[in-house]
């Protein structure tokens, strides 16, 4: 009996470090943010984060933050930044949560959606 349970320990300990393995890979992956285009941004979404990747158009500096609208090939949307903003015709990859600004107006709900930068990366020259 003893004989028997020390010959499928070294096989037990396997199986446990493969599930391990494989928990691991799993929660890495579901963690990362996959990258969307602006159409895909609606009011269902706010507060989630998301990753955009797209080509700087305008740029607007603040006293203390600034914004940038960004377009990819769905659309624009503006990026709110504590940051220096980009500068126009860069293209860039950023990581931001969504949020909507209302702006109720003669019966009628002018606000829009934008982000607050969270993460700024941008892409290099040769890969534009």
């Amino acid at each position: 009996m003893l004989i028997s349970s020390l010959r499928f320990r070294p096989a037990m300990d396997l199986v446990k470090r493969i599930i391990s393995w494989v928990m691991l890979s799993v929660t890495i992956v579901a963690c990362q943010d996959s990258v969307v285009d602006v159409a895909k941004i609606d009011t269902t979404k706010l507060d989630k984060t998301v990753s955009l990747t797209g080509k700087v158009v305008q740029v607007a500096p603040f006293v203390e933050n600034a914004a940038y609208q960004i377009e990819d090939d769905t659309g624009k949307i503006w990026v709110v930044t504590t940051k220096a903003a980009p500068q126009p015709g860069e293209k860039i990859q950023i990581k931001g949560k969504i949020q909507y600004q209302s702006l109720p107006f003669a019966e009628q709900e002018l606000g829009e959606l934008y982000l607050v930068e969270l993460e700024q990366l941008v892409i290099p020259p040769d890969e534009q």
